[in-house]
């Protein structure tokens, strides 16, 4: 990596120039300025442009078997525990499958918070794609709740991402 300030050669991935001892972490960085095309829109739009649809919610402490009849009804892939307005968890389809899928009958009848993954990470709708992209890589999810600024959240998907990235001609 070339010191733009003094032209010296180092070695990639070193922190500061050995020759004039500039920082040298952040040069290589991804900022969307330096970009163009998909790459640059998925750093700069918001979440907001992925258009997530009003989420599925649930009260803590309805059982699990009615969340599941809600979420066939509905079409959604999960549901929202929220209780007094608190996000607490989020109740999805892997859920279902790894929780109740061979388990006795009375397992579909205990309250969705037994089964539900607790604290789950959130993002706002002020966020990037790239942030959504980001944490469901790192964290291995296919959805993610997203904080709107009124309050209330949406769940962004995988989904939702990948039809952002097939609706332009990049």
């Amino acid at each position: 990596m070339f010191c733009p300030s003094c032209g010296h050669d180092n070695i990639e991935g070193t922190d500061r120039c050995e020759n004039c001892m500039k920082p040298l972490r952040d040069l290589d960085v991804p900022r969307a300025e330096a970009s163009a095309g998909l790459a640059r829109s998925v750093m700069e739009d918001s979440l907001e442009r992925l258009e997530p649809e009003a989420a599925l919610t649930a009260h803590p402490a309805e059982p699990a078997i009615e969340v599941v009849r809600r979420m066939q009804q509905t079409g959604a892939a999960c549901a929202l525990i929220v209780d007094d307005g608190r996000l607490e968890g989020i109740f999805t389809e892997h859920d279902v499958l790894s929780k109740l899928a061979g388990k006795p009958p009375e397992t579909a009848h205990v309250p969705v918070s037994a089964l539900m993954t607790p604290r789950p990470e959130v993002l706002r709708e002020s966020d990037s794609v790239a942030a959504a992209l980001s944490k469901m890589s790192i964290g291995r999810y296919r959805r993610v709740p997203v904080l709107k600024s009124d309050g209330n959240h949406t769940v962004v998907s995988i989904e939702h991402v990948l039809k952002y990235i097939a609706q332009k001609d990049w």
